[in-house]
Parts: C-alpha cells; sequence; structure tokens
C-alpha cells in the first residue's frame, strides 16, 4: 500500500480506537507513510492518552499514527491530501495536524 499510497486516514471507533488484530498492521503502515487516526462518530476528539489497551489510542500513537484531533475522516482526508500534494515529511504532517487537529 505504501508504494501507491501517500498517507492513510483511518476512521476509528468512538474516540479513535481500532480492533486489537489491526493495531500491527496500521503501526507497519505509519513506519511508511503517514497514517492519521480520527473518529466516526462525526463529532468529537480523538483521545490523546486516556486508554491504553491494544488498538486503543495510545496504544496507536506509540505506534506512530497521528491524532488527527478534532477532524472528521472526511475534513482529515482533505487536509492529508494537500499535505502530500505539496510533499510534506511525516513531522510536517504530524506538526499540522497537531495545530489544526
Amino acid at each position: 500500500m505504501a508504494e501507491t499510497h501517500d498517507g492513510l486516514v483511518v476512521a476509528g471507533f468512538g474516540v479513535g480506537h481500532v480492533p486489537s488484530a489491526l493495531a500491527p498492521r496500521l503501526g507497519a503502515l505509519a513506519e511508511r507513510m503517514p497514517v492519521v487516526l480520527t473518529s466516526r462518530t462525526g463529532s468529537g476528539s480523538v483521545l490523546r492518552h486516556t486508554y491504553g489497551a491494544v488498538g486503543s489510542e495510545t496504544d496507536l500513537q506509540r505506534r506512530g499514527l497521528i491524532n488527527g484531533g478534532l477532524l472528521d475522516p472526511y475534513k482529515a482526508r482533505v487536509l492529508l491530501r494537500l499535505l502530500a500534494a505539496t510533499g510534506a515529511r511525516r513531522e510536517d504532517v504530524a506538526a499540522t495536524f497537531d495545530q489544526h487537529g
């Protein structure tokens, strides 16, 4: 996937969780491209450091996923696409989501 894509937006459950089986795969992708974690609920933010189980927001951020903050998956996708089009590095993507997410 990293060979054909510049980034990925994950629409997690609730406050930014995914099934535990997906966590290692998402972490592996995050090593090769920006992976932004959002919530599919449509409102509210992804938590930052509340839950620690495998697949929780804390676990996923530890694996390199970028916290999408208050942005829903659609808005996060637009922002990530714009950043990718400008050639932004992962660090720049993370800083932008930290500031605007």
